[in-house]
């Protein structure tokens, strides 16, 4: 039986390996970059599926962020020394997000464009973890509820004085003197809630037990239908006509950019019921999947480049060279480029997923070699 402690590797390992498969059909997929997976007019069920299901990654790693962050506050000793831990850390992750992982996202050594990321989410959120940890659990626990409903109501209102700080709580864009356009993906504020919810929540990693998990769980899905049903999250009212398909991907077609409260109940209901179950799975399971989870950072920073190698070996391959590239949005494909179709695109995860299966289990080795040392 696994651990609770050691349920936040495999749950860590499950968000990992479905984000690489999102990554993988973001940058192969034939139809990735000219129709989105979940615009019901042009999808497909199986394309619009294998998107919804990578909708758990970010929410998961942003709430379980806050709840390890909470863990090794447990253990600090010298609680000043955690908060300029925390905001070093959350600034590092910042500056890692601008620099590295936008390099290779996008390969272009210009920065043409500048994508703020989920790294960037968490980042900010662990500075202000650093700042704010003298509250009580309880009291960040009504702060990020404040957070996350709040920022739904004025995203329904839209106040005239909001507009100008319009980028903390929903997907804005700015160019820059030098030509270079700033995204902002993941606004701060929406993902703060739910890594503060996270924080104030780190305590079931230590009290709770698994029926305790299966019920939070259980009361959030059903939070979800609720709030789906009835049109009341903030996402674009879904479809009672046309076929019981078009009617059922309606319905889960839940707003990400910024997060919903119905995608917020149902992926970290989702990841409760994950977080129950995981009590049973088989040993051989868990330490495959954990693989992964012990080592979150490594791969995400590291897999843009092994997916952007693997796509340019591809695009050479077609004939293209190095001046048909294109930069920003078409993540340097050209614009000829002969994309990947749905089932290739699961075999290019299935292989980088095998490729980084021992590379996780030697970088972890060697972290702890370090740490030993």
């Amino acid at each position: 039986m696994i651990k609770r402690l050691e349920s936040i590797d495999f749950i860590r390992g499950i968000v990992v390996i479905l984000m690489l498969l999102d990554h993988v059909r973001d940058l192969f997929h034939v139809h990735s970059i000219g129709q989105s997976p979940t615009d019901l007019a042009v999808t497909t069920p199986a394309i619009f599926y294998t998107r919804i299901i990578t909708h758990l990654c970010a929410p998961i790693f942003v709430f379980l962020a806050g709840s390890s962050a909470y863990l090794v506050f447990q253990r600090s000793e010298n609680k000043k020394q955690f908060s300029q831990r925390m905001i070093l850390r959350g600034a590092w992750l910042i500056l890692l997000d601008l620099i590295v992982i936008n390099l290779g996202l996008f390969f272009d050594i210009h920065f043409g464009l500048i994508l703020i990321d989920v790294l960037s989410a968490i980042g900010f959120s662990m500075v202000i973890i650093g700042l704010i940890n003298r509250l009580s659990t309880k009291q960040i626990f009504w702060l990020a509820l404040g957070i996350i409903l709040l920022q739904q109501v004025l995203l329904q209102i839209q106040p005239a004085w909001l507009k100008p700080l319009s980028f903390l709580i929903s997907p804005n864009a700015f160019p820059l003197p030098n030509g270079t356009l700033l995204v902002v993906g993941y606004p701060p504020i929406s993902w703060l809630g739910i890594c503060l919810l996270g924080y104030s929540l780190g305590h079931y990693f230590l009290e709770k037990t698994t029926a305790d998990f299966w019920k939070l769980g259980l009361r959030l899905c059903f939070l979800f239908l609720v709030v789906r049903y009835f049109n009341l999250g903030g996402d674009a009212p879904w479809q009672m006509d046309g076929s019981w398909t078009k009617q059922c991907m309606s319905f889960f077609n839940v707003s990400k950019y910024p997060p919903s409260i119905s995608f917020t109940s149902l992926t970290l209901g989702i990841m409760f019921l994950l977080l129950s179950v995981s009590q049973y799975v088989g040993k051989n399971g868990i330490e495959i999947v954990s693989s992964f989870g012990r080592v979150p950072l490594f791969f995400f920073v590291s897999h843009w480049y092994v997916l952007h190698l693997i796509l340019l070996a591809l695009i050479f391959n077609q004939g293209f060279h190095i001046a048909n590239l294109e930069f920003g949005f078409q993540l340097s494909r050209p614009k000829k480029f002969i994309g990947l179709s749905l089932s290739q695109v699961y075999i290019v995860w299935f292989l980088v997923a095998l490729l980084y299966y021992p590379l996780c289990r030697y970088y972890y080795q060697w972290q702890q070699s370090r740490k030993n040392h």
